[in-house]
């Protein structure tokens, strides 16, 4: 029997990303608890240019690996960082503020190790937002369907848990914002992916949510882009059939029924809906060359990084506008350049 259906070395093989921007009240009880729980998993934060003390309270936890962004870059930036630094064949993603709990990980664990599944994602039983973000995420939810995407009850839960090999296919399009846990799920299903979905409570959040209104809206966006990336026949063709129909319907009928012709409202309309369709067709011609390139990029998750023990000043040449860090434990700190030169086909 192998390692995968026994499911018991599924810590030895289970890496955990922590993003953290300003954490520094949050960031050590959570790493503690990791630690003590999961002592021979890798875990790794990602520093995303905090001010305040959370990149020396994650130095001073033993056994973690910490990276260092030179500035703020976001949410999502920071977790791909830590998933092409990963080494494990498990990724998962853990909040920094102790909002997770540990044996709901370790469950999560034990069940992408045994149930031959692609992805198992956290569903929050006391979520705890407020009426307008929860008013917010039931208009992407509804938006999302209405596109044929289901993207099931808790969209942005940070606690989640991917085959590395399947989620660094995918790095080069999930967003660099909050809106990267949304776009995971969406890849997944999308793509055809066995997932699972796993009941989890969630202890008090330390610190405060950096979540803005305004990036309800960008998620709004974001949908509408991922379906013309992932099925534009479904954003184009199929519309376009409505009018297509529609308007040589309607111009049929009153024709026949004034004998005057064709009128030109029809005739605008059925034209609008064959732009549609065709529109479609070479969208999804596009759309399946963009795909066919996603397994090439990112496909060796440590290719396109570098990471280094120097001191902040020799990372930042062309990058004036970037905030000042401390010298603090500059010795000690990792330090992540990603390379922005696209490999030649």
């Amino acid at each position: 029997m192998n390692a995968t259906a026994r499911g018991d070395d599924w810590e030895e093989q289970l890496s955990v990303v922590i993003p953290a921007y300003n954490e520094e009240n949050g960031i050590r009880p959570t790493l503690e608890g990791l630690r003590a729980a999961l002592p021979k998993a890798e875990v790794i934060v990602v520093d995303d240019g905090s001010r305040d003390a959370t990149l020396d309270n994650a130095l001073a936890v033993p056994g973690v690996r910490v990276i260092s962004h030179a500035y703020n870059r976001g949410y999502g930036a920071a977790l791909k960082t830590g998933m092409r630094l990963a080494r494990r064949r498990y990724v998962a993603w853990f909040d920094a503020d102790n909002e997770h709990r540990v044996s709901d990980l370790a469950e999560m664990a034990r069940r992408i190790a045994t149930e031959d599944l692609a992805a198992v994602i956290g569903r929050r039983l006391t979520p705890g937002v407020s009426v307008v973000r929860t008013t917010g995420k039931l208009a992407i939810r509804l938006l999302a369907r209405s596109l044929g995407v289901d993207l099931g009850k808790d969209l942005n839960c940070g606690l989640r848990i991917f085959r590395r090999g399947i989620i660094c296919r995918y790095l080069a399009i999930l967003p660099d914002a909050f809106s990267a846990s949304m776009t995971s799920t969406m890849v997944f299903v999308e793509r055809g992916y066995r997932l699972g979905f796993h009941d989890i409570e969630v202890n008090r959040r330390i610190g405060h949510s950096k979540v803005k209104i305004r990036d309800g809206f960008s998620t709004m966006v974001l949908v509408l882009r991922f379906v013309t990336l992932f099925a534009p026949l479904r954003m184009f063709f199929l519309p376009g059939m409505l009018f297509l129909f529609t308007g040589v319907a309607y111009g049929a009928i009153r024709a026949i029924a004034d004998g005057r012709g064709v009128p030109v409202a029809s005739l605008l309309v059925a034209f609008a809906g064959l732009l549609g369709m065709m529109l479609g067709l070479v969208a999804d011609q596009i759309s399946q060359l963009r795909l066919g390139q996603l397994s090439g990029l990112d496909a060796d998750a440590t290719t396109d990084v570098v990471e280094l023990t120097r001191a902040p000043s020799l990372l930042r040449s062309g990058e004036d506008d970037a905030p000042s860090q401390t010298a603090d434990n500059r010795n000690a700190r990792e330090h992540v350049v990603e390379s922005h030169q696209r490999r030649s086909e």
